[in-house]
């Protein structure tokens, strides 16, 4: 085990260090620059090469890589327009993202997996073609649409839930997820409308495998056969969508919490556009960057607890 993670640590190393790059360069290739929108309304050019020096702008970009790599590896990311630690201004703005996108991959969860399982077990039956109708409009439905739609009905004319904002969870448990709820259910349903399809295949293969023939054979009963053997081997897919999905969401998010006026990860990114802020936008990039590859890592090492018939060294048993 020891070995396997070792290897796999090396190669997302490998991946963020190449990462780090791709963000850099891509940000230096956007117009305009830098020192311009630093310098706000101040043209001089004596005060603009003062910003280049100040940013070590004016340096070559191999040097300007390693210096701005060498002190995020330390944390320091740099500071803002606002002259902000652009790390501290991540670290308060991070939570109440991950919070949210926890939230919706449990709405998630919740309605995915179990809609499959059943479309699975009741092929070809009104079941499955309910849950696969679903499917479809999850997909389909925008989230902004969805997200308006839910505002007007459950917070203008029904009065349930607040329209907008935020509270802090360590501030007022309850009217955080009454803030929240919306929000997750927005981005829960389409990611379980995935969910449910994943699910949905991965049950037909592993109910059609020789081992659960065998274990019916056995005697076992349909609802064993179904939760103990196919549902396992079933959730390996399964993981790797939710992992993939929940690091999109860290950084997917800006539509959703720009209706609900949430003060996250995802309306901190747009505000770097807006404001052609290069030094956050480097800094939320390669966060979700580094988001994404840590949550791949994560996956990897699941596999290996969900089905022990793959060996610790990658090969199947």
């Amino acid at each position: 085990m020891g070995g396997f993670l070792l290897r796999k640590l090396g190669a997302a190393l490998v991946v963020l260090v190449l990462a780090s790059m791709l963000v850099f360069v891509g940000v230096r290739a956007l117009p305009g620059d830098p020192a311009l929108a630093l310098g706000a309304e101040d043209r001089d050019p004596q005060v603009l090469a003062q910003i280049r020096h100040h940013y070590g702008l004016d340096k070559p970009l191999p040097v300007q890589y390693l210096r701005w790599v060498s002190l995020a590896a330390r944390g320091d990311l740099g500071t803002d327009q606002r002259e902000l630690s652009v790390s501290r201004t991540i670290v308060s703005r991070l939570p109440t993202t991950l919070e949210l996108a926890l939230l919706a991959i449990l709405v998630a969860m919740l309605i995915g997996i179990p809609a499959g399982i059943v479309a699975a077990v009741r092929q070809r039956r009104p079941e499955d073609y309910a849950a696969t109708t679903f499917a479809l409009v999850g997909l389909s439905v925008p989230h902004f649409w969805l997200g308006l739609m839910m505002i007007s009905y459950f917070a203008v004319h029904l009065h349930w839930l607040p329209a907008s904002g935020y509270v802090p969870f360590t501030h007022h448990p309850i009217d955080n997820l009454r803030h929240l709820l919306m929000p997750a259910i927005v981005l829960g349903t389409g990611l379980s409308a995935i969910l449910m399809r994943q699910m949905r295949s991965s049950m037909l293969t592993s109910l059609g495998a020789d081992y659960v023939r065998t274990a019916r054979a056995k005697g076992m009963s349909e609802r064993t056969v179904v939760l103990k053997h196919a549902l396992r081997n079933s959730l390996i897919t399964v993981t790797t969508i939710i992992g993939l999905q929940f690091g999109a969401l860290i950084s997917g998010v800006v539509v959703t919490e720009s209706i609900f006026v949430i003060p996250g990860f995802g309306r901190l990114t747009l505000d770097a556009i807006d404001q052609r802020d290069y030094t956050l936008l480097q800094g939320v990039v390669l966060v979700a960057a580094a988001g994404y590859v840590l949550v791949n890592l994560a996956v990897d090492v699941a596999y290996s607890l969900l089905n022990p018939r793959i060996r610790v060294s990658g090969r199947a048993a």
